[in-house]
C-alpha cells in the first residue's frame, strides 16, 4: 500500500509539472507574434496533404512532418487558394528554398485568424509535442534514477526557458528534439532486451524523427556508434535487427513523402550549398558568413541557467567517479551533448540555440542522477533547482529572448548575441501595448520578421529592415520621421542589412524601453539630432 501511494503521489507531481510547463508555454503562445520560420512554415502542410505537390516557395527547406502537424488546424478554414499560385513556371532550387513574405501576410492576416486564432491553435500542435517529450524526459529518467531522479529531471525539463519557448514556435526544432530523444529511449531499450517490440518501437520513432528535419539522418550513425559499442561489449555481433529499424525508418521517410524522394534530395542539396556558401552571422560585435567554431560552445554556456550547467557539472564528476558501473549510462546519455555540439561547431552556420535543443533532454536525464547521491549533494540539489524555477519565472513570457547571468542577463544580451537567440520577430504584441500605453499613433520601425505590424494596428513610417516591406518604395529615408523610433535587435546590430552600422549611431544610446528585449524603443526629443 505504501508503495502504491509513493507511485500516485509521484504521477501526481509529475502530471502538476507537465500542467506548470503547458501553462507556462501556452502565455508565451499567446502573448507572442509570429516569429522569423512562422510566417514561412504556416500552412504549408495543409497544402502538401491536400495536392501532393512540392512546388511551391519554402517547402524543402525542411522534411513534413512539422508542416503536416501544425497545418491541422488550418483544415478548420477556407484560404484563399491565390496564396499558393505562383506566375513562375521553373520550380527550381532557388524558388522552393525562398521565403514568401507575401504569401505569409496573407495566410496570417486572413479573417480566419482573426486575433491569432489559428496561429495559437497551430502552435499548440507544437506544445503537444513538448509535452510528449516532457513525459519521456520523466518516464526515462524514472527508470534509470527512481521516482526521485525522474521528478527531478521532469522537473528541470518544465521550468527550463528553451524547452518553453520553442514548444510554443511553428517550427521543426521541437518535433526533432523530442522524436530524436523518445527513438533514443526506445533504442536504449532495444539495446538493454532486443525483442520484435523494441525493435518496432525504435523503428517507428526513429522514422518519426527522420520527417521533421534532414540532419535527423545523423540520429542513425549515433545509433550505429553505440550498437557496436554494444556490442564489442557484450560479445555479440549481430545486425540484423539493427538493420531492419534503419530499413523501416527509412520506409517511414519515404511514406512522409509520399514515395516521392526528389524533395527530400533538393533540400539536402540546398543545404550543401548553404553550408558551402556559410550564413550571415553575428557574435559578439563581429560578422562573418564562415562562423565561428567557438559559437555553439558559447550559446550553450549564456542561453543555458546557470544552476543546469552547475548540476551537469557535478553529474560529470558523479560519472567519472563511477565510470565501472554506470560507464554504458554516461556514454549512451553524454554523447549526443557531445556529437552536436562538435556538429555544429564545425559547420559555416552560426544560428542559435534551437540547433542544440536536442542536447538538453539528455542532460536533464543525466542530472536525475543525483537524486540519489548523498546527503551533500542532495542538500545542493534544492537551492539550485530553486535559482532555476526563479530565472524562468523571471523571464516569464519571454523565454526566446533568455540568457543567464553570465552576460549580464536579456538586458544584455544584444551586444553577444541577436537572431533566434534574442530577437525573431515575437514582439510586435507587446509593441502595440506600448505604444497605446503611451500615447502613441505612429512609430517609425526596423523590424525583424516576417509577420506584418499591420495586423496588429501598428501605423509606422518603414526604416531599414529584413523582410518588413516599405509601403512606400518610392520614398527610402533613412532618417526617422516620428518622435519614438522602434528597432528590433538584429537589425540594431544590422546582422542582415547593409551597411552593417545603419543603426550604428543609435547603440550609443539607452532606449526609453525595450518591448520583449527584442524591439528598443528610442525618443529622439531625449537624443542630440542625428547625424546622417
Amino acid at each position: 500500500m505504501i508503495k502504491l501511494a509513493i507511485i500516485k503521489n509521484t504521477t501526481v507531481i509529475a502530471c502538476i509539472l507537465l500542467f506548470l510547463f503547458s501553462a507556462q508555454s501556452f502565455l508565451a503562445i499567446r502573448s507572442t507574434s509570429a516569429t522569423f520560420d512562422e510566417g514561412q512554415n504556416y500552412g504549408i502542410g495543409k497544402y502538401l496533404l491536400e495536392t501532393r505537390k512540392w512546388d511551391i516557395m519554402g517547402c524543402i527547406l525542411s522534411p513534413p512532418l512539422s508542416y503536416y502537424v501544425s497545418s491541422l488546424p488550418l483544415f478548420l478554414a477556407h484560404e484563399n487558394q491565390k496564396v499558393w499560385r505562383y506566375e513562375q513556371a521553373e520550380r527550381d532550387l532557388n524558388f522552393l528554398a525562398s521565403v514568401d513574405i507575401l504569401r505569409a501576410h496573407e495566410l496570417l492576416s486572413a479573417p480566419e485568424n482573426n486575433n491569432d486564432r489559428l496561429l495559437i491553435l497551430s502552435r499548440c500542435t507544437i506544445l503537444f509535442f513538448g509535452l510528449i517529450l516532457g513525459y519521456y524526459v520523466f518516464r526515462f529518467s524514472r527508470e534509470l534514477h527512481g521516482d526521485t531522479g525522474g521528478l527531478l529531471s521532469l522537473l528541470l525539463f518544465a521550468f527550463c526557458p528553451n524547452m518553453l519557448a520553442f514548444s510554443g514556435i511553428i517550427n521543426s526544432d521541437l518535433l526533432f528534439c523530442a522524436l530524436s530523444f523518445i527513438a533514443c529511449y526506445y533504442f536504449w531499450h532495444f539495446l538493454k532486451k532486443p525483442t520484435l517490440k523494441t525493435t518496432f518501437y525504435a523503428s517507428i520513432t526513429s522514422g518519426l524523427a527522420l520527417t521533421t528535419k534532414l540532419n535527423a539522418v545523423l540520429l542513425l550513425l549515433y545509433f550505429l556508434y553505440v550498437y557496436l559499442i554494444h556490442c564489442f561489449s557484450k560479445r555479440i555481433y549481430s545486425t540484423t535487427r539493427l538493420f531492419i529499424i534503419f530499413a523501416l525508418a527509412a520506409f517511414i521517410l519515404l511514406f512522409s513523402y509520399g514515395f516521392n524522394l526528389t524533395p527530400y534530395l533538393q533540400g539536402f542539396q540546398l543545404r550543401m550549398l548553404q553550408l558551402d556558401a556559410g550564413f550571415k552571422s553575428y557574435f559578439c560585435g563581429s560578422y562573418s558568413i564562415s562562423g565561428w567554431w567557438y559559437f555553439y560552445p558559447f550559446v550553450l554556456l549564456v542561453k543555458t541557467p546557470l544552476p543546469l550547467l552547475i548540476l551537469f557539472f557535478a553529474t560529470l564528476l558523479y560519472y567519472l567517479r563511477a565510470w565501472r558501473a554506470k560507464w554504458f549510462e554516461a556514454l549512451f546519455l553524454l554523447s549526443p551533448i557531445i556529437f552536436f555540439i562538435l556538429l555544429f561547431s564545425t559547420s559555416k552556420i552560426s544560428a542559435g540555440v534551437r540547433y542544440l535543443l536536442p542536447v538538453y533532454p539528455f542532460m536533464f536525464v543525466a542530472i536525475g542522477t543525483l537524486a540519489n547521491q548523498n546527503q551533500k549533494i542532495i542538500r545542493l540539489i534544492a537551492p539550485l533547482t530553486l535559482w532555476y524555477i526563479c530565472s524562468s519565472l523571471f523571464i516569464m513570457p519571454h523565454y526566446l529572448s533568455y540568457f543567464n547571468e553570465l552576460v549580464g542577463g536579456p538586458d544584455k544580451a544584444y551586444k553577444y548575441l541577436v537572431d533566434s537567440n534574442l530577437d525573431w520577430g515575437q514582439d510586435l504584441k507587446g509593441l502595440k501595448k506600448y505604444m497605446d500605453a503611451h500615447g502613441i499613433q505612429k512609430i517609425s520601425l526596423s523590424y525583424f520578421g516576417t509577420d506584418t505590424p499591420q495586423r496588429y494596428g501598428i501605423e509606422y513610417d518603414w526604416l531599414p529592415s529584413y523582410y518588413l516591406v516599405n509601403p512606400e518604395p518610392d520614398k527610402i529615408d533613412t532618417t526617422p520621421r516620428t518622435r519614438y523610433v522602434a528597432i528590433s535587435a538584429t537589425n540594431l546590430q544590422g546582422v542582415y542589412l547593409e551597411p552593417h552600422n545603419t543603426f550604428a549611431w543609435f547603440r550609443q544610446f539607452e532606449p526609453v524601453a525595450k518591448i520583449g528585449y527584442s524591439i528598443f524603443i528610442y525618443d529622439l526629443s531625449k537624443l542630440p539630432p542625428i547625424i546622417r
